[in-house]
């Protein structure tokens, strides 16, 4: 499943010691999987990623200190743009997770997430996928009402959307259109422009909202 050549890096950044130890043995059980280092704040954490690159973090949202989640979620973006950020929370408001999402988290899991949970999750944002747990996807993906201003696409774009909310990445995408991948993340760029989204998974979030795509496409 995971890459075979090189190890999967992961960082951790968790408060509660009894749930880390936890997670660590999990992860160890997973075949490829080197977990760095764990942290309990956001300043640590920031210290060590601009010494150092991992492949994914893994984030609580309620951290002590004076950053939270959220806040260190955008600064990992900034910081190590590569990395993928995955929260792992009991966090189940709506708009808590829109805001990890809108600040740059590649997926978002509850902490009663599985071996199999993780290991799905860590394979498909190496992917550029988002992930999250299905208690949080139906959360999320509940249509609250449709917004105005829905944006004109052209066919192809609407084409490519679809496949997006499928949850496939550009490669996979220019294979099923038989189109470039430098085609595709062009459609993808207009996406964002017109939908004003920072990263696909609000982009597919808003698409839903408008009636675009199904809620059980992802």
């Amino acid at each position: 499943m995971l890459r075979k050549k090189n190890k999967t890096t992961i960082v951790l950044v968790e408060d509660h010691s009894i749930f880390i130890e936890g997670l660590n043995s999990v992860l160890q059980k997973i075949e490829g999987i080197e977990v760095l280092a764990n942290f309990d704040n956001g300043k640590d954490v920031l210290d060590y990623l601009q010494q150092n690159t991992a492949d994914i973090v893994f984030l609580d949202i309620s951290l002590p200190g004076e950053m939270s989640g959220i806040e260190i979620c955008r600064a990992i973006h900034r910081i190590r743009r590569q990395t993928k950020v995955v929260a792992l929370s009991n966090h189940t408001e709506k708009n808590i997770i829109n805001d990890m999402l809108a600040n740059g988290a590649n997926g978002y899991l509850l902490k009663n997430a599985s071996m199999y949970d993780l290991e799905n999750a860590i394979e498909q944002v190496l992917q550029g996928q988002c992930v999250m747990s299905d208690a949080v996807r139906e959360i999320l993906f509940t249509a609250s009402g449709a917004p105005r201003n829905i944006p004109r696409l052209t066919n192809r774009e609407k084409e490519v959307l679809q496949w997006i909310g499928e949850g496939l990445t550009s490669q996979q995408i220019a294979k099923q259109l038989f189109i470039s991948v430098q085609t595709v993340e062009s459609h993808r760029y207009n996406l964002l422009q017109k939908f004003d989204v920072p990263n696909a998974v609000t982009l597919v979030k808003k698409a839903i909202g408008m009636g675009m795509i199904k809620a059980d496409n992802m």
